[in-house]
């Protein structure tokens, strides 16, 4: 059966084998140095460094436990754990983030596999779409969940879709299958150091290798065993339901994207009822060489036995779910709290935190996103007026719907966009690649300009946004975030920790209540010390206040023993004062208390000098 998504007419899909792969490694790159480049120019966003918190704890403590009333699920945690023990066993930023950054380039990786259902041209146009998408580099240099989150998503819908081809496992397959049972087996390892005497590494190395030799072994013959089963086709089946474990175990918020696909799948379905009651049946040379729909999907279950199917597949989602949540069988509260989690989001779902109201996500689509935007909205009335592609059809209503759910809840951050963003990518390569393949040799040449428009656009928007106006709040996905002079405030504490001679001993008292990320930038100095509220102190070496909320307090409590080293910004509206004691100030640092005391001086003068406070952007 010859799908009309591969004919001959498009010249692309005549090139070698070669050729493919070469675009593939090219458009890989390209996702890959959007990502990575650079990857500490900004710095930590609030939420960024709370999860630094826990990171800090799992790291040097080996503990985490999943408190659903603060915080989302613990993969990305238990993930950044060990990209930090392969890659020089550090907690660095650059580390922490390209943890996450590593499933963006995933993610673009895996939409090329949907060549098959989207076409040549369209899989590489989704996947630069999402690889150039200045929302998607942007949370991709961001450690927080939600780019895990969508890429778990993709890795659904890919997982059902080979299975329903019935594709026999490739490389990639078996290597990701691999993996996730070596995870599974994670916690005898872990264990392995309650039964040896810390006093003896030796002997516990020696363990934890036996252990580990064992349990490669016993992963081989699961591996043989699963590969014999119907050729290995099950596989993809049990990756879809390990994905749906790990997309649970991120965000809460899967729920919403599940049932946004339950239905969209239900959709297509009335739809092509619909549209072959309407105009007669699709002629099979029109249709996909794979028909995705119910009954190939029965079909293949009944040709791996379905009630050996269903009972791996559960054993898949309950082990994957309960050993994440547990944290790997360290702590059973969290897999109550997974529960937990629904009736309390329903609670803060119901707050709007960007004052952007209803249309929120229209205003920032259209600002940054706009080429996806269009294009998605061509290919789904591409996809609906043809009638032959379900993926197309389904990916159409699974961005359409995720869209409508987002815009409906009040909850709203920009990250949140990132959930319907990939499949709008993925239905605009889809439309592209119908106008590429279309006879008329000017419309060829029309899809060719638009999609290098399109991408031209993308491309400059990623740039301006990830590395000249990352800090600025009035661009979307800025969310309140950390402002570059922060980073100066940070050089500032490690220059006078230096100075002062005890370099990482050196004491630090921050006073200020807003001060997230800074516990990830002092995480190496052990007398940094979070009050929130003014203290006394008069010996330690640096004190961090909060301009304006404190200048009276700072005044009264610290002029005697401390002098004015600077003002630095933390995000919009809040600005932070360093004050380093008297003895090791530089020359010139500012008197505490003639600063405080120029405001009346101010207030009493006929013509007064102006403000040198900076204006709030918030």
């Amino acid at each position: 059966m010859e799908n009309d998504l591969e004919k001959n007419s498009s010249p692309v899909t005549r090139h070698p084998q070669l050729l493919w792969t070469i675009i593939c490694v090219m458009v890989t790159a390209i996702a890959a140095f959007w990502r990575f480049w650079d990857l500490t120019l900004k710095p930590l966003h609030h939420d960024e460094g709370v999860n630094g918190h826990f990171m800090i704890n799992l790291f040097r403590d080996g503990m985490y436990k999943y408190d659903p009333s603060n915080y989302h699920g613990p993969t990305l945690y238990y993930i950044t754990l060990a990209f930090t023990k392969v890659f020089g066993n550090e907690l660095e930023t650059f580390t922490v983030r390209a943890s996450v950054g590593v499933f963006g380039v995933l993610m673009v990786v895996m939409v090329l596999f949907l060549r098959k259902y989207i076409g040549t041209v369209g899989s590489v146009c989704a996947a630069l779409f999402i690889a150039l998408s200045p929302g998607m580099v942007y949370i991709s240099r961001y450690f927080i969940h939600e780019i895990f989150f969508v890429f778990c998503s993709l890795g659904i819908v890919l997982g059902v879709l080979y299975f329903i081809e019935g594709r026999k496992p490739g490389i990639l397959a078996v290597i990701s299958m691999t993996f996730l049972l070596l995870v599974c087996f994670v916690p005898p390892i872990m264990n392995v150091g309650y039964l040896v005497d810390d006093n003896n590494p030796t002997l516990l190395w020696i363990m934890r290798i036996g252990v580990l030799a064992i349990e490669s072994f016993l992963v081989f013959l699961v591996m043989r065993m699963l590969l014999n089963w119907d050729e290995g086709r099950p596989i993809y089946l049990m990756l879809a339901s390990a994905s749906t474990a790990l997309f649970f175990a991120t965000k809460e918020t899967a729920f919403i994207t599940l049932g946004t696909m339950i239905i969209a799948l239900f959709s297509v379905w009335i739809w092509r009822k619909i549209y072959v009651g309407a105009f007669g049946e699709i002629k099979s040379n029109e249709l996909e060489a794979v028909q995705l729909n119910w009954d190939r999907f029965r079909t293949r279950c009944q040709e791996s036995d379905p009630k050996l199917l269903l009972l791996a597949v559960a054993i898949v989602f309950v082990y994957v779910s309960v050993l994440f949540f547990s944290s790997f069988f360290t702590y059973w509260g969290g897999v109550k709290g997974a529960f937990e989690a629904y009736s309390i989001w329903t609670k803060t779902g119901n707050n709007d935190h960007t004052q952007n109201g209803f249309w929120a996500y229209v205003k920032w689509m259209v600002k940054l996103e706009a080429p996806i935007l269009i294009l998605s909205a061509v290919g789904i009335l591409i996809a609906f007026v043809k009638a032959r592609h379900i993926l197309a059809m389904f990916a159409g209503l699974w961005a359409f719907g995720l869209f409508t759910a987002y815009t409906i809840i009040p909850y709203k951050t920009p990250w949140l966009a990132l959930s319907f963003i990939l499949p709008m990518s993925i239905v605009a390569g889809y439309g592209l690649n119908q106008i590429f393949n279309a006879r008329d040799v000017a419309l060829k040449v029309f899809a060719g300009i638009l999609a290098l428009f399109a991408l031209g656009v993308l491309g400059y928007q990623t740039y301006d946004l990830n590395f000249q106006k990352y800090d600025d709040d009035q661009m979307p996905y800025v969310y309140a975030h950390t402002t570059r002079g922060f980073h100066d405030l940070i050089n500032k504490i490690e220059y006078y920790a230096q100075k002062s001679g005890k370099g990482k001993d050196a004491t630090i008292e921050i006073v200020s209540p807003d001060y997230w990320p800074m516990p990830w930038y002092t995480r190496d100095y052990q007398h940094a010390n979070f009050h929130g509220k003014i203290v006394t102190a008069n010996t330690s070496e640096m004190i961090v206040a909060k301009k304006e909320d404190q200048d009276a307090e700072m005044a009264n409590q610290y002029s005697s023993h401390y002098k004015k080293a600077g003002e630095y910004p933390l995000r919009p509206g809040v600005e932070l004062i360093l004050l380093v004691r008297r003895n090791i100030a530089d020359p010139g640092t500012e008197d505490l208390y003639l600063e405080m005391d120029e405001p009346a001086i101010i207030d009493v003068t006929p013509t007064p000098a102006p403000s040198k406070r900076p204006t709030k952007r918030r």
